[in-house]
């Protein structure tokens, strides 16, 4: 029997052994480079793999290295790194860059997964006593073209609210009209004492996304309100608060 091998989404996970500088990569379009340094805390050898993909349709749990359809080249795919040592990834723009919409924001996600250098003790443990962990740490990349003048602040002011009962539900929706992606470190619906957290998300620019507080309508009654925290390119957390009238 060999050995298990488990693999973990890591987001600023306090086990993890590479530290990433930043918790989000924007690469402006006047920028031929954008860089991003690891720095391995711990005290053992670490091998990492990184990648840039697009957002997985197949959820945050799949962590295998796929094909980069992105139009980036990365390097170094493959680093390790001893104890206490750092390294810069240089991530640069490939001819396909030219594909993305010149009007709006895209976003991909930059991915280290690390795995931790056996231990003496791990080598002579027989196998099948034997654990293996793999941590991924996942950032976003957002690709802001050149011509967009305006800041996250602007754009997260700009946002539109609207809220519709389903059922014992009630969906959310968020009208972005402007040109970035706006990020939330949280979302919480407000009905009276009642409150609901929905977690984090993403309102994508030029459209519409919808958030579904499941059960928010059961219990509260009154009048509704959101409160969310936005993040800051430099990964601030801005509170704000809308009021979205009558509950039905």
């Amino acid at each position: 029997m060999t050995a298990l091998t488990a693999f973990v989404m890591a987001a600023g996970v306090s086990h993890a052994a590479i530290e990433v500088t930043g918790t989000r990569i924007v690469f402006d379009g006047d920028q031929k480079e954008q860089t991003v340094r690891l720095t391995n805390t711990a005290e053992t050898p670490v091998l990492t793999q990184i990648w840039l993909d697009r957002d997985d349709p197949q959820g945050p749990g799949k962590v295998e290295a796929g094909a980069q359809d992105t139009p980036f080249i990365l390097t170094p795919p493959v680093a390790r790194l001893n104890s206490g040592k750092a390294q810069v990834v240089r991530i640069f723009k490939s001819a396909d860059i030219a594909t993305l919409p010149t009007d709006r924001e895209s976003v991909f996600y930059f991915n280290v997964l690390e795995i931790p250098a056996k231990s003496k003790a791990d080598e002579s443990a027989p196998a099948v006593n034997r654990l293996n962990i793999a941590l991924r740490t996942r950032l976003k990349l957002f690709y802001r073209p050149t011509g967009i003048q305006t800041d996250i602040v602007e754009a997260a002011e700009a946002l539109k609210w609207h809220v519709r009962r389903d059922g014992a539900d009630y969906v959310v929706t968020c009208d972005n009209p402007g040109a970035l992606y706006v990020s939330f470190a949280k979302l919480a619906l407000k009905q009276g004492e009642k409150q609901v957290d929905l977690g984090g998300g993403m309102a994508a620019p030029r459209g519409q996304t919808q958030f579904r507080f499941e059960k928010a309508a059961a219990a509260g009654s009154g009048p509704l309100s959101l409160d969310f925290d936005y993040i800051t390119d430099l990964g601030a957390f801005v509170p704000g608060s809308v009021p979205l009238g009558a509950g039905g």
